[in-house]
């Protein structure tokens, strides 16, 4: 799969787990498949989703000290040269709104930015290539609670080992032993 097969990318967090859906197109059967990837993405891959935040304040008309509340969670081209941006604001209120902007054409000159959104988009399908093909994934950071879990697997791992090691030892004693009941010593 080649990263202009790349149609559209969603970042979806919670306070438990990421998700990251990612449409592409495969040409050898000419369909359209989605892929869902839970694995922590590499810093490079926030950074353009993050560059992509502006653009929706923009679109938006928001003022400068407004700018910080828009955040981008994703792209979807809706044709080669229209992409539409989803993400989210903070209001006023302390609620999160969900909110697209419209087909924005990267060839036009509509807002004044469309080259540089058009570089921004480019960059965004690039880092979702190289996380959907797993060529560049982030390292999880580990929580107190991961820790003490995965210890307590280990505990129980190697429990279970040991005791089918023990269970080996004696099936092994056992067949050193005569299958009679006479028993000579050696002279």
């Amino acid at each position: 799969m080649d990263q202009e097969n790349i149609l559209s990318m969603k970042f979806t967090k919670t306070k438990v787990e990421q998700l990251i859906t990612v449409s592409y197109f495969v040409p050898e059967i000419n369909r359209n498949r989605t892929e869902e990837i839970t694995e922590q993405p590499h810093q490079d891959f926030l950074a353009a989703l993050l560059n992509l935040s502006p653009f929706i304040a923009n679109v938006f008309y928001a003022s400068e000290d407004k700018k910080l509340l828009y955040s981008a969670t994703g792209f979807k081209y809706s044709s080669n040269d229209k992409v539409i941006l989803t993400g989210k604001v903070a209001t006023e209120s302390g609620s999160v709104v969900g909110i697209v902007t419209p087909a924005i054409n990267v060839d036009e000159d509509t807002y004044g930015f469309e080259e540089e959104l058009s570089e921004a988009v480019a960059t965004m399908v690039l880092e979702t290539h190289a996380l959907l093909t797993g060529k560049k994934v982030g390292v999880k950071q580990l929580t107190i609670e991961d820790g003490i879990k995965s210890n307590e697997e280990d505990e129980q791992n190697y429990s279970e080992e040991k005791f089918k090691q023990e269970l080996n030892e004696e099936d092994k004693d056992e067949n050193l032993l005569p299958d009679n009941d006479e028993f000579t010593l050696p002279e």
